[in-house]
């Protein structure tokens, strides 16, 4: 039973079926981890996530920033952007915010990989990134969610301290689950740049580039960063390879050895 990590969907239902049957084509009983980001700039968000569902226990998922929006705006302080596509979605039952909500910022699989959306805070351990993850996921689940979700999205707290808040902290741990990308001169989360680390501006960081985890930890996978596309390294997987702006939809297995890693890869629109 192979484990495979899909890349951010957003919402590109056609291509994430195409993606699901090359897949099942190689590997009979695959188990699929997607890194976040199902909904939103793709052509059918509310069938996506219908999709993943459907898929059972063969499916798991992290949240990504993008289906964090969605749930904010279903929790109504936050309107969609003029090039969000997600209308369809807010205007259906609410089963799919209940469903949304309840699945984790992190996974920790086989103790052996640890994905994410958008990375890891360079010296967070796989145990504290759960940690803190949990207390994000808590709130989310809570009843009164939606008054939690707003308190959450009112600060973009830059910097880790052993001082933070804990309400600050799970801002933090948000920000950096989702939306990190470079870490600043100025040791903090960068959250403006979207370029590749090739154009990096001087003093900027690709986040990936400061982790000092021992032998011990786990191989890092995650998405987010289309301007990165796919990436098969030795201690990480960058998986956004930009469908939804006309890339491909990526897969790749989650075996140890780098060489041994099968990648499967459909284009953004059948050719």
């Amino acid at each position: 039973m192979a484990k495979w990590a899909i890349g951010d969907v957003q919402g590109c239902l056609d291509a994430l079926k195409r993606l699901i049957v090359s897949i099942q084509q190689i590997d009979t009983i695959p188990v699929f981890y997607f890194c976040g980001d199902l909904v939103n700039r793709g052509e059918d968000s509310l069938g996506t996530l219908e999709f993943i569902q459907s898929l059972g226990e063969s499916a798991y998922t992290v949240l990504g920033n993008h289906d964090l929006f969605a749930l904010a705006c279903a929790a109504g302080f936050k309107r969609p952007k003029i090039d969000d596509t997600f209308d369809t979605l807010l205007a259906a039952p609410n089963q799919w915010v209940d469903w949304l909500r309840r699945q984790p910022l992190a996974l920790d699989i086989n103790q052996q990989f640890l994905l994410t959306h958008a990375g890891v805070w360079p010296c967070w351990t796989a145990q504290k990134t759960i940690q803190l993850a949990q207390a994000v996921e808590k709130s989310l689940q809570a009843d009164n969610w939606r008054q939690q979700l707003k308190q959450l999205w009112e600060g973009h707290i830059r910097h880790d301290s052993n001082e933070l808040s804990p309400l600050n902290q799970q801002r933090f741990t948000i920000n950096t689950l989702m939306r990190m990308r470079f870490i600043a001169p100025d040791g903090g989360l960068d959250f403006a740049i979207k370029t590749p680390p090739s154009t990096t501006p001087e003093g900027y960081i690709p986040w990936f580039e400061s982790i000092s985890y021992s032998m011990n930890e786990r191989i890092l996978v995650f998405g987010h960063w289309s301007a990165l596309g796919l990436r098969n390294e030795v201690r990480w997987i960058a998986l956004d390879s930009g469908c939804v702006w006309g890339g491909m939809l990526s897969a790749v297995e989650l075996c140890l050895n780098q060489q041994s890693r099968r990648i499967v890869q459909v284009s953004a629109k059948v050719l």
